[in-house]
């Protein structure tokens, strides 16, 4: 059995992975499911990096995959596989905004009614398949770093394999699955951890 570290994306928390935790703690594996508190990359980085066994199998959705990504490079030897659920996959040096700088503009406009700009409330819901009042009522804004701050550079040591599982046949992440060892498409939305957590459980352990 395997040990899973499961990081949420933007403005969701560990609750969105109950559906598949669910499953994963059925099949015998030992399931952690953090709520981000921090407010930047780095941040979360250090918290999850906590969290991490030697052999952990660590997935990431959507903005998890750029934690997931930076504490697999802080963890040498620790990390067994690391498995991206639609989700950035970058390089060190790489940040969310760089990998898509499409999402600037709406981030940016999100974030006007802070006085600071910093703080971005979830937006664009129905598009990224929030349509469950469940889900929606448990979103919760972010701040502007966790897009902006780069990927730090890895530790000595190479990074552990890779997949990458892409949800749709027009995912906008698909330009980063080919940094991946192996590809997979799952035929559900973006939010399909929670609206098709059966498939999705089987894309996290390969079945």
């Amino acid at each position: 059995m395997s040990h899973y570290v499961l990081v949420h994306g933007s403005w969701c928390g560990g609750w969105v992975w109950d559906r598949v935790s669910a499953r994963l703690s059925e099949q015998g594996h030992t399931v952690v499911a953090p709520t981000l508190t921090g407010a930047g990359l780095r941040q979360h980085i250090d918290e999850v990096g906590q969290l991490i066994e030697t052999g952990t199998i660590l997935a990431g959705h959507s903005y998890g995959g750029m934690v997931v990504a930076g504490v697999a490079d802080a963890c040498p030897g620790q990390v067994r596989e690391t498995v991206y659920l639609d989700a950035f996959l970058p390089f060190p040096g790489e940040s969310a905004f760089d990998l898509m700088p499409v999402l600037r503009r709406p981030f940016a406009e999100a974030a006007s009614r802070d006085p600071a700009g910093r703080t971005v409330p979830p937006f664009g819901l129905a598009a990224l398949g929030f349509t469950d009042p469940e889900a929606v009522s448990r979103l919760r804004p972010i701040c502007m770093a966790t897009h902006e701050e780069p990927l730090p550079p890895a530790r000595n040591g190479e990074r552990p394999p890779s997949r990458c599982v892409l949800f749709g046949d027009r995912s906008p992440f698909a330009p980063m699955a080919v940094r991946a060892r192996a590809r997979r498409t799952v035929r559900t939305g973006h939010l399909g951890l929670w609206t098709a957590p059966a498939e999705v459980c089987a894309a996290v352990t390969g079945s």
